[in-house]
């Protein structure tokens, strides 16, 4: 194979894995957002809630969606370090 070539050949193989990254970043991106809604809304929501026990379970639904926000925005930060390099 010559020189040519082979170097489009490994640029389709370059702009693939770029393409799937980008795909990784934009849908961690809308679902990051969507979960940080959920969490107004439930903080919202349990400072408005007068039952004691209703109010844990919002807090412990709270910590549930917090805990996969975090998760997600340290995903979303290794993909975009990726997608840098």
């Amino acid at each position: 194979m010559k020189f040519k070539k082979l170097l489009k050949k490994l640029k389709t193989y370059l702009d693939a894995d770029a393409e799937k990254l980008q795909k990784k970043d934009d849908g961690l991106s809308k679902v990051l957002k969507k979960l940080k809604k959920k969490e107004r809304q439930l903080k919202a929501l349990m400072e408005a809630e007068q039952d004691k026990d209703e109010r844990e379970l919002l807090e412990q639904e709270l910590k549930v969606v917090h805990s996969q926000r975090e998760k997600g925005i340290d995903l979303l930060s290794q993909t975009r370090k990726k997608k840098d390099k």
